[in-house]
């Protein structure tokens, strides 16, 4: 039966009993963790009690827990990331040596969508962009802020432009054009920022019978907003002009290595990116971050204990910051260090909320055990 843990995170807290800390991990696992262009800066370590406002983490924390906690995570890394560890009956110093740390690069790389399901992703999530033509008189990139919908067969956003905007004025010259997508809030860093680029595809004049469905899905949108929130661009007036966004390539920046925080910018093709599909998660992620925020921050906690080889006692802030079908991504600080994201993949996929609750709850038992 659990024991209550006394933290804090994020002003949302859970009072309980002490218990004591970590066990060091080994020095092959540190040295296992130089992998990432063997980069890694020192973390600053406190052995002092830890207290601070609540507002930005961890407070007066002191954890009991009893002995062989190393073997205990060695195990919980194999069952959160390698099915093949998890179901072997080798040894800890053996699944050690198979795996590594849970968090490696390795992982990350292993247990991540594509980039082109990443791209499909965040375009199907967003819903709006920065759209760039070339300026018919120039030449020169010329941007303005859009909302889109999505054909979500081939993943091209159709999109609306008023008949006497610089856009329209643009497109009749030259249809390539590119949109960028950035998503916001909390996982901006966890969503994957995507630029299409290709040529715009005319389908028709707003007040034309044959871009009508178009102009009722941009309505249905529109009428699913929060009143507050919407605006004349949410729909398609007479007087626009309707594109379609053949995509030839999309460039993909996300997360690349844990250890040195690297992101980088992957090239998707046009075959890859229309073959892909956004994630079954996308939708209900926000949702499920908040509620693991807000009611099982301790799971989230000794996710990031393993995943870091840190301890309560080391970690001023640590929340939940995005979900896909193939893992999840935590953000966590260190007293004297800078926010850090980390990646823990699922042992096998999920596409459903139901299937993401469960595997979610086994492995906050794997990790309490």
């Amino acid at each position: 039966m659990r024991s209550a843990t006394s933290l804090r995170l994020e002003g949302l807290g859970a009072q309980g009993k002490q218990s004591s800390g970590l066990t060091t991990t080994t020095t092959a696992t540190h040295r296992r963790r130089r992998t990432c262009k063997n980069v890694r800066g020192d973390a600053q370590h406190l052995t002092s009690h830890v207290s601070h406002d609540a507002s930005r983490g961890v407070r007066g924390v002191r954890r009991g827990r009893e002995g062989g906690r190393q073997s205990v995570c060695l195990v919980a890394a194999a069952a959160v990331n390698d099915d093949v560890v998890a179901s072997s009956s080798s040894s800890s110093s053996s699944a050690q040596d198979l795996w590594g740390p849970v968090g490696s690069n390795e992982a990350i790389k292993s247990y991540t969508p594509t980039a082109a399901e990443d791209a499909r992703t965040a375009v199907s999530l967003v819903r709006h962009g920065t759209f760039c033509t070339l300026a018919s008189d120039t030449g020169t990139p010329f941007g303005t802020h859009i909302h889109y919908l999505v054909d979500e067969t081939t993943g091209s956003p159709i999109i609306r432009v008023p008949s006497d905007s610089v856009d329209h004025l643009n497109l009749l010259k030259d249809g390539k054009c590119s949109l960028y997508i950035h998503p916001s809030g909390e996982a901006t860093d966890a969503i994957a920022r995507v630029t299409l680029m290709g040529n715009a595809v005319y389908l028709g004049n707003g007040s034309e019978e044959k871009v009508a469905e178009v102009k009722s899905d941009f309505a249905s949108v529109a009428e699913s907003l929060p009143a507050i929130e919407r605006s004349y661009e949410d729909l398609v007036h007479d007087t626009d002009e309707v594109f379609r966004l053949d995509v030839d390539k999309a460039y993909v920046r996300r997360l690349a290595c844990v250890v040195t925080q690297e992101k980088e910018v992957e090239e998707v093709d046009s075959e890859s990116y229309a073959a892909a599909a956004a994630d079954p998660l996308a939708f209900v992620a926000p949702y499920m971050v908040k509620k693991w925020n807000a009611e099982q921050l301790e799971d989230v906690v000794r996710f990031t204990e393993i995943l870091t080889s840190k301890t309560i006692k080391d970690l001023e802030m640590v929340k939940l910051l995005w979900l896909d079908k193939q893992g999840l991504y935590i953000r966590y600080q260190v007293f004297g260090d800078h926010p850090r994201d980390v990646r823990m993949g699922f042992p096998q996929p999920v596409d459903n909320e139901k299937a993401l609750v469960s595997t979610l709850t086994m492995l906050g038992q794997v990790t309490w055990e």
